[in-house]
């Protein structure tokens, strides 16, 4: 059975966005959840930060991995907002 893989994405003009958008979120990835292997990698000089999310095993761990992915989503959509406060 072939893996799945899910890639989410934020980029900003604003390095400090993506700098508090990683502090927020690599410390939930220190310990992903069974069957998923998630990647981080911040690019562009500080405008970019992507979290890869694998699950090898295939569709079996999706459920596991969508959990993952709203849960980033949910956190990238607060952050937005307070950042348009400032």
């Amino acid at each position: 059975m072939a893996g799945f893989k899910a890639v989410v994405k934020a980029s900003s003009g604003n390095p400090c966005f993506i700098a508090s958008v990683y502090r927020m979120l690599h410390p939930d990835n220190a310990t992903p959840p069974k069957g998923v292997v998630i990647e981080e990698r911040v690019s562009g000089e500080g405008s970019s930060y992507e979290l890869v999310f694998t699950a090898p095993g295939g569709l079996k761990e999706l459920r596991t991995l969508k959990g993952g992915v709203d849960e980033v989503l949910k956190l990238l959509e607060v952050a937005e907002k307070l950042a348009m406060f400032k």
